[in-house]
């Protein structure tokens, strides 16, 4: 039982990261080839930012915001360490 959720932790763990690059990635490539990028990166972090901070954000959105930048940061951690 422990083995497996040491794998399926390790396995979560390894499409987070991976995510994170391909995120750092698509930043990139908006920020060099701007509106003909094929996403809207930024315009949807800017959104998804805005979303925990606007003036009709409650304490739950600071508390969302708080716990995802936690989070990014114990898998950069994590990361760092291997």
């Amino acid at each position: 039982m422990k083995n497996t959720l040491e794998k399926i932790t390790s396995a979560v763990k390894g499409i987070a990261a991976a995510l994170i690059s391909v995120l750092g990635l698509l930043v990139v490539v908006q920020a060099v080839f701007g509106s003909a990028a094929p996403v809207d990166v930024i315009g949807n972090l800017q959104a998804l930012i805005g979303g925990f901070v606007s003036p009709e954000a409650g304490f739950t959105s600071f508390l969302t915001l708080v716990l995802v930048v936690a989070l990014l940061a114990k898998n950069g951690e994590d990361s760092a360490k291997k």
